[in-house]
C-alpha cells in the first residue's frame, strides 16, 4: 500500500466527523488498493464465478456508506475493518452459493502452502469462517492476524503497525493461526 498514511487518516477523522465528502474523497484514494486486496482473493478461482473483484469493492463501500461511520483512529483500523467487512461479504456470497447448490462436493481449503492462504469460494468459505470465529474465541489477536493478512492483505509490517505489535509476534501469532486452522478444517 503506497499511499500516504497521513492523507487517509485525516480524511477519517473528517469522516468521522460527519464530513461525507471527506468519505467519498477516501474511498477514491483507497478504492483502487481495495481492488487490487479483491482481485488477489479472486485470481485463483474459478473463471465462471459472478463475484468480481469490482463487485467485491462496492459491495464494502455500500457497507460502509449504508450507515454511521465507525470513528476509525488511523489507516490500520480503517483496513482492519475493510479486512473483516470483505470476510462477511465473501462468506455471505458463499453461502449464498451454498443455498443454491445444496450438497456438492468436499470443501477445500489449502493452508499448508501459506504464507498466501488459499480457499475456494464454496463451503469452504464458511468452514474458514467456522473456524476463524473459533480461533477469535481462543486468541482474538491471532485471528485478527489472519483476517489482516489474508482479507486485509496486509504485510507483516503492515499488521504489526495495525495492532502495535511486533512483526515478531505477528509472525508467531500467523504460524499459530495456520497451524491450527489446517487441523481445525482437516
Amino acid at each position: 500500500m503506497d499511499f500516504r498514511p497521513k492523507d487517509i487518516t485525516q480524511l477519517l477523522g473528517e469522516w468521522n466527523a460527519g464530513d461525507l465528502a471527506a468519505g467519498q474523497e477516501l474511498m477514491e484514494v483507497v478504492y483502487q488498493e481495495l481492488r487490487r486486496l479483491a482481485a488477489h482473493y479472486l485470481r485463483d478461482e474459478r473463471q465462471d464465478h459472478t463475484l468480481q473483484p469490482t463487485a467485491l469493492v462496492h459491495e464494502l463501500y455500500l457497507k460502509f456508506f449504508s450507515k454511521e461511520p465507525v470513528n476509525y483512529k488511523d489507516k490500520g483500523h480503517f483496513f482492519a475493518v475493510a479486512s473483516r467487512q470483505l470476510r462477511r461479504i465473501i462468506v455471505d456470497y458463499a453461502r449464498a452459493q451454498g443455498a443454491r447448490k445444496r450438497g456438492g462436493g468436499q470443501a477445500r481449503v489449502f493452508l499448508e502452502n501459506a504464507p498466501d492462504v488459499y480457499v475456494t469460494f464454496d463451503d469452504g468459505m464458511i468452514d474458514l469462517d467456522s473456524a476463524l470465529d473459533r480461533l477469535e474465541a481462543l486468541d482474538a489477536r491471532a485471528a485478527q492476524v489472519v483476517e489482516l493478512r489474508y482479507f486485509g492483505g496486509l504485510t507483516d509490517d503492515e499488521v504489526s503497525e495495525a495492532l502495535n505489535i511486533s512483526c515478531a509476534t505477528v509472525k508467531r501469532d500467523w504460524e499459530f493461526a495456520r497451524t491450527w486452522l489446517l487441523k481445525e478444517i482437516a
